[in-house]
């Protein structure tokens, strides 16, 4: 079996720890490096997982690896994508796929030009119950699905998130695209139209925290989408995707993250669901590894992080004009 050679470009999203994690778990694989502009935090990352630090990225590019991990912040995808498809390797890019249409045509190409495979983190696809869930909605046993549902909860986080300059968004930008990917892939449907509305009401943090989505697939299929940061800071947990999804036989409620372990400490006023069955993020690695050692195309895939970026871009034009608007599809195809 081939050995694959893996760097990891930012710490700035907090997901990377997991991410790095679940890689150095894999059989076959190795951590060549980790990048990171902040130095304190690339050196602090790279002790803890036993590996060289790069402050330019640009540096770990040269090495010989196969593919990199990208978790800078929001604005920052596109450069690092477009740099890293230059050098030949295969990328995993964090979630959304990119700010704005014109950025996520800009890595799409660049990846097709230079024949490397791109992966968006859409880890909730990997999820044990999701996989479960989509196996009977493709076994047909619910029928044609006609509406689902979906809730993406989390608490606000800090730093860039909420900075629209580096996040190109909040609530609606950061938790619409996983319950839109997962909409399509249910469904097997693009997104035709959306309403939206969406503001900051909840944490006066000068950026949406708060937003629900109407949306009209293709296929006929209504859907709404609850993006809101809306767990308070004592909230027992953070992540929460359920869906609802109903079909012309019957229906399947979902819960992605229901196998939890209720943490209770009252000496340190703690209150913590700690979810014990695996989450998604493990998958999601798995799959990325296996497309570097054969080059095939992932599950998860560029294209997929740009149709679920169409209905957050789609969403904050609603919200702008109080108005149902036609989802602008982005060029995935070269």
């Amino acid at each position: 079996m081939k050995n694959i050679k893996i760097g990891v470009i930012s710490f700035e999203h907090m997901h990377a720890v997991s991410y790095t994690t679940n890689l150095l778990k894999l059989p076959g694989t190795q951590l060549v490096g980790i990048a990171d502009a902040d130095e304190y935090r690339g050196t602090q990352m790279a002790a803890r997982f036993g590996t060289r630090y790069y402050q330019d990225y640009h540096e770990l590019l040269s090495q010989d690896i196969d593919g990199v991990m990208i978790c800078t912040n929001n604005r920052m995808h596109c450069e690092v994508t477009v740099d890293a498809a230059r050098a030949g390797k295969h990328i995993l890019v964090e979630k959304p796929f990119a700010v704005d249409p014109a950025s996520a045509e800009r890595m799409l190409r660049a990846a097709h030009d230079n024949d490397v495979r791109i992966m968006n983190a859409f880890p909730v696809r990997f999820n044990p119950n999701v996989k479960q869930a989509k196996q009977i909605v493709d076994s047909g046993k619910i029928g044609r699905i006609v509406s689902i549902t979906g809730i993406n909860h989390g608490k606000i986080p800090c730093g860039w998130f909420i900075d629209p300059a580096l996040s190109g968004g909040g609530g609606v930008m950061d938790h619409t695209v996983h319950l839109a990917d997962l909409m399509r892939y249910f469904t097997g449907s693009e997104f035709k139209n959306i309403y939206c509305e969406s503001g900051d009401l909840i944490h006066n943090r000068h950026i949406d925290d708060c937003g629900i989505v109407a949306a009209q697939m293709e296929s006929g299929a209504i859907a709404t989408i609850d993006c809101s940061w809306a767990h308070h800071k004592n909230y027992p947990i953070w992540p929460q995707v359920d869906m609802e999804i109903i079909g012309t036989k019957g229906s399947l409620n979902l819960k992605a993250f229901a196998q939890v372990n209720h943490l209770i400490d009252p000496e340190g006023d703690l209150l913590e669901d700690i979810v014990w069955n695996e989450d998604g993020d493990a998958g999601l690695v798995r799959e990325f590894v296996d497309v570097c050692r054969t080059g095939r195309e992932p599950n998860a895939s560029g294209a997929d992080g740009a149709r679920a970026l169409e209905v957050a871009v789609a969403a904050y034009e609603s919200t702008r004009t109080h108005a149902r608007v036609d989802v602008q599809h982005i060029q995935t195809a070269f």
